[in-house]
């Protein structure tokens, strides 16, 4: 997991990777809850962040490996 940017930096990244995908993990199953408890402000809000996260982490993702 070496890249041309150096190793202490792509550790840093993959460690930040490893948190994103955790909170959004977090955050979709918020938003399962609140769909099934029917208050869909906070499922869709919650969805909408954890898209962007995901969106986040590939990001990083792509820009690890050159």
């Amino acid at each position: 997991m070496i890249s041309s940017r150096g190793p202490r930096t792509s550790g840093a990244v993959a460690v930040y990777v490893i948190v994103l995908v955790a909170f959004q993990v977090f955050l979709l199953t918020v938003a399962v809850e609140a769909f099934l408890e029917d208050q869909e402000t906070l499922a869709w809000a919650t969805a909408a962040v954890s898209v962007a996260l995901a969106a986040g982490a590939a990001m990083f993702l792509r820009w690890l490996r050159p």
